[in-house]
């Protein structure tokens, strides 16, 4: 990734790198945007995005029990720099909140409507498999951080780009499993989405926030 960044800039390789995963995920159902994004770069550098990728996986099993939220670790020291206070709810902090909060029926649904990287989902994840698993962010990145390690960690559900307080949707992944098992991403729309809240027509104007109202929590 340093080799990239060197001369395209880390902010646009770090977004391209997860574009490229998204599409390699859903197994030859997004080629015309991965082909789009890959032919901007030279065949070496599509190399280094190859070995990005084993880098990544290799380094999220950790203990081998897998779970490591390597993505978010590398947002934050390398690209947000705790720009608009993108700094992640510690992994330790995520562990301890879900064992306060573990959902032990098979078939449970678990939100994150912040989701950042998924990170909260992923310690989820370690206590019960089982769940079907959401998460929602208003940047783009942070979603398809949460769709990929979702999809690696083999946990399946649903991930969002979307405004959680505005309701504004932009896209969503579903992962779930092919016929044999494996997990895919496949981008669905908005009435696809089980995150995205279903308001009648006339409700919406009602509920709606302008784009330009500034909400402090």
């Amino acid at each position: 990734m340093d080799r990239l960044s060197a001369r395209h800039g880390v902010h646009q390789i770090f977004s391209d790198f997860l574009t490229l995963l998204i599409c390699a995920f859903s197994h030859g159902k997004m080629e015309g945007l991965y082909l789009e994004t890959i032919n901007r770069y030279e065949k070496p550098e599509a190399y280094d995005f190859s070995e990005a990728l084993a880098a990544l996986v290799i380094e999220m099993t950790g203990d081998g029990t897998g779970m490591v939220d390597v993505l978010g670790i590398y947002f934050e020291e390398n690209v947000s720099h705790g720009r608009n206070g993108q700094f992640f709810t510690p992994q330790q902090i995520c562990d301890l909140l879900a064992r306060m909060n573990t959902p032990d029926r098979y078939g449970s649904r678990i939100l994150d409507p912040a989701c950042g990287s998924g990170r909260m989902l992923l310690a989820m994840g370690k206590l019960n498999r089982f769940a079907l698993f959401y998460g929602a962010d208003v940047d783009a990145n942070c979603a398809k951080m949460t769709a990929i390690n979702l999809c690696l960690n083999g946990l399946f559900g649903e991930v969002a780009w979307m405004n959680s307080i505005t309701n504004q949707f932009y896209c969503a992944w579903e992962i779930k499993p092919t016929v044999k098992g494996i997990p895919r991403i496949r981008e669905i729309t908005s009435r696809e989405s089980y995150i995205h809240l279903k308001l009648p027509a006339e409700m919406e104007k009602v509920v709606r926030v302008p784009e330009q109202t500034s909400i402090v929590f």
